[in-house]
């Protein structure tokens, strides 16, 4: 597991910088070698230490795109919503569109080294770490997910204002038509009477960018949300490992605190019995002295 979460791309494709391609979902190219790969490890049994190594292995991983999304993500997103010009538009979605796909592949190839972990035989407390990470790395998935969906709520809101620029006589439902069609894709351009200035044509330009952008993130997200269900059930299957963990947890604390309790009760009876042991000499040593003492009085009467 020594290769990058945040530049691994096993496709080895370019994303184009106009327009969307056709996605036909996340798929492994390795699949076959990485199946074989699992098989061996399921007949063979592996150090717990090695597993463990390995799991904090992904959650170095998932900070790595914690810190990528919170700061490179941030960045590009920033830079396509003040960009004002054609290039400039061009080229900050060509960087979000990188970054984009860096933060997509890192999140698959921590999935699939998770599950490769929870395939291989090893201790339930092994399990137990598979559960927590598989939650961290949904988590994260999520925020990044939320980050998205807010970053594209405000291109939508560029995409209309910038529309209303380019047909200021429009009326509003023919903004919101409009509107819908250039997110949609099936208007291109935007027709301005006259061809007013480059003005213009850049307004024309910063929308079409937008909504392909906005495109672009509708669809990635549809397989970020299948990718969320795989590792929600790949916790789930962890979940009896992990139940029978805090299960055994929890019997052995309540062992030892019935152990402790006993141990109470047993210091208190000894201490008991010590204290009757020496209530016992004392009315022993009475007994004899008195008898001792009727002895002597009876000996000196005589």
């Amino acid at each position: 597991m020594s290769q990058s979460y945040g530049s691994y791309d096993p496709y080895g494709q370019q994303q184009q910088n106009n327009g969307y391609p056709p996605q036909q979902g996340h798929q492994n190219p390795y699949a076959d070698v990485e199946q074989g790969y699992e098989m061996q490890q399921q007949q063979q049994p592996v150090d717990p230490n090695t597993l463990l190594n390995e799991v904090r292995e992904i959650n170095d991983g998932i900070r790595t795109l914690k810190a990528k999304r919170e700061g490179q993500l941030a960045v590009a997103q920033n830079a396509l919503l003040e960009s004002n010009t054609g290039r400039e538009d061009q080229s900050a979605r060509g960087y979000l569109e990188e970054i984009e796909r860096e933060l997509n592949d890192g999140f698959y190839k921590l999935k699939d080294d998770l599950r490769k972990i929870k395939n291989t035989k090893g201790s339930d407390n092994v399990h137990s770490q598979i559960a927590v990470t598989g939650r961290n790395l949904g988590a994260e998935i999520e925020q990044y997910q939320k980050s998205q969906s807010e970053f594209t709520k405000r291109l939508k809101e560029q995409v209309r204002r910038r529309y209303q620029i380019a047909n200021p006589e429009a009326s509003p439902d023919e903004v919101d038509q409009g509107v819908e069609s250039v997110l949609a894709g099936t208007e291109q351009s935007f027709q301005v009477a006259g061809a007013r200035n480059k003005r213009a044509n850049d307004v024309r330009q910063a929308t079409q960018e937008r909504s392909a952008a906005i495109r672009k993130i509708e669809q990635d997200m549809i397989e970020v949300g299948r990718l969320v269900q795989e590792i929600a059930e790949l916790v789930q299957q962890q979940e009896p490992a992990v139940q029978q963990i805090n299960q055994g947890a929890e019997n052995v604390a309540h062992d030892l605190q019935n152990a402790n309790t006993q141990l109470g009760q047993a210091v208190v009876s000894a201490r008991k019995a010590r204290r009757w042991k020496w209530y016992a000499l004392i009315i022993v040593v009475i007994i004899i002295a008195i008898i001792v003492a009727v002895a002597v009085g009876v000996t000196q009467s005589k």
